[in-house]
Parts: C-alpha cells; structure tokens; sequence
C-alpha cells in the first residue's frame, strides 16, 4: 500500500505553530529543533527537512507572525468607519489585550532580542518597522494629522509603552487601563 502523500506546506504550517507555541511559553531558548520536532510529533529529520537550520526556522516564523498581524490588522482597519478609527483598530492589535495578542508580542520580543545577533533577522525586522511606520504615517495623513510623520512615530511609541506594563504587570494595569490611554493619546492627536 502506497502512504499517502504529504502536504508540505501543511507539514511547514505545523511545525511553525509549534515553533510559535513553544516562543511564546518559553522563549526562543526552549525552541530548538529537537523540541518543534517533540511538539509536532515529527522526528526531527523532518523539522530539518523542512528548515535546513534554526535561524532559517525562525525568520520562517518571525515572518509568520508579522503577517498574521498584519492581516488581522489590516481587516480591522478596513471596517473602521474613519481614519481616526482605523488607527485606533491598528494600534489595539499591537497591544497585548487577550492571549493571542499577549502570544503574539511575547513572539515579537523574543524574535527583536534575536535580530541582535542574527542579521538576516535584523534586516527583516527593520523592514517591518519601517513598512508598519509608513502605513501608520498613511493613516495619521488620512486622518488630518498636521505632522503625520510625527504622530506615526508618537502613536507606535504610545503602543509600545503601553504595551509592557501589560505584558508585566500584575494586575494593577488592566487592558482597559491601556485603551483608554490610547484613546486619550489619539484624541489629543488627531481631535
């Protein structure tokens, strides 16, 4: 009888997944080959199959995650009745609000630390940065930003500051707590 045959791209979604579960539990020190291998329930010839290396594992996966923020993002903001709202919708999924948004920033951070000695990783993350700068910037215009630049900048270090006490605290700094800075932000911003 003939096995049947094999999905790569199935088999590379998979081993991806638990590469970003195992990021997101215990960072990249508890992501090697042999624990994506464990987690997947493959050997870990097939994780190496698949990714020849670890780094080529983690820009595979590092780029997973900007695309699916990307995207949510980019569906959010596309519902938004005004660009004053549609950059509020970006800016709420760079913030660690739910499990999966928390998941996703602790991914984020673990892959920024990385690119500090990978600079394949390096590059696409300043690539990143600066296409999330340029559409933010596209949006403060729309909005009527006077200085839309600028605000671009503000706003994501708005989110990014708001986003750590989230991340770390211990309770006494709720979502809530973050939106509504962030809204407080916007409207002084963009009124």
């Amino acid at each position: 009888m003939t096995p049947a045959p094999v999905d790569g791209d199935e088999r590379r979604d998979r081993l991806t997944e638990a590469l970003l579960e195992l990021v997101a539990e215990r960072g990249l020190e508890g992501a090697s080959v042999r624990t994506v291998a464990a987690r997947a329930g493959v050997s870990i010839g097939t994780v190496q199959h698949y990714f020849p290396t670890k780094e080529s594992m983690l820009l595979h996966a590092y780029r997973r995650v900007g695309e699916d923020i990307g995207a949510r993002a980019e569906e959010r903001a596309a519902g938004a009745p005004s660009a004053k709202a549609a950059l509020r919708a970006v800016l709420l999924e760079l913030l660690p609000l739910d499990a999966r948004r928390t998941a996703a920033l602790r991914i984020s951070i673990a892959f920024a630390l990385h690119s500090l000695q990978a600079p394949a990783l390096a590059s696409v993350l300043r690539d990143d940065l600066a296409e999330l700068q340029a559409v933010v910037a596209a949006i403060c215009t729309l909005a009527g930003a006077a200085e839309p630049e600028l605000e671009a900048r503000l706003a994501l270090a708005v989110t990014a500051g708001l986003s750590e006490p989230l991340l770390f605290s211990d309770g006494s700094f709720e979502p809530s707590d973050a939106v509504a800075a962030l809204d407080a932000h916007l409207e002084r911003a963009l009124p």
